[in-house]
């Protein structure tokens, strides 16, 4: 059962299932008739995943959101808010659930594969990361995800 409710202890999804609705009927986008609530739950899951900038509103709350220390634009979003961005990227990811493993099993590309009574199947070393790559999630979410993955270069000047 999907919970959007922020005040409530089940709350398990920034998204409804009518907030899904609307978002795939605003785009002429198709969703199947029963499911929809796999579906948030699934993008909801990727959510989780990531690596978000601020830090949670309470120690105890279930999701990641609200967060406090956040700003949009020079914005600050306020520390009770779900960023409208972010039940758009919940509805979104929803959508491309349908046709894509939003989080798949880590694995190499199959180079090579001969059946005869045994399987046999060869992989290619470090061609599969395992993670998709949605380039219009961190452009709908800037200013709440960290999209430095880790990566960082310091500089400084001496004259």
């Amino acid at each position: 059962m999907i919970d959007p409710d922020k005040t409530s202890l089940t709350f398990n999804s920034y998204a409804s299932v009518a907030d899904l609705k609307t978002y795939a009927s605003e785009r002429q986008l198709t969703l199947p008739n029963d499911g929809l609530e796999r579906l948030l739950i699934v993008a909801m899951d990727y959510l989780e995943s990531q690596q978000w900038l601020g830090k949670r509103t309470d120690i105890h709350q279930p999701l990641s959101f609200p967060r406090i220390g956040l700003i949009r634009d020079g914005i600050d979003i306020a520390s009770d808010a779900i960023p409208l961005q972010l039940i758009k990227a919940q509805c979104r990811l929803a959508v491309e659930s349908q046709e894509n493993d939003l989080q798949p099993t880590l694995g190499g590309e199959i180079i090579a594969e001969r059946i005869e009574g045994a399987i046999d199947v060869k992989y290619a070393e470090g061609t599969n990361t395992g993670a998709p790559n949605f380039a219009w999630l961190k452009g709908l979410l800037s200013g709440l995800i960290d999209i430095s993955e880790g990566f960082a270069i310091n500089t400084f000047a001496m004259r």
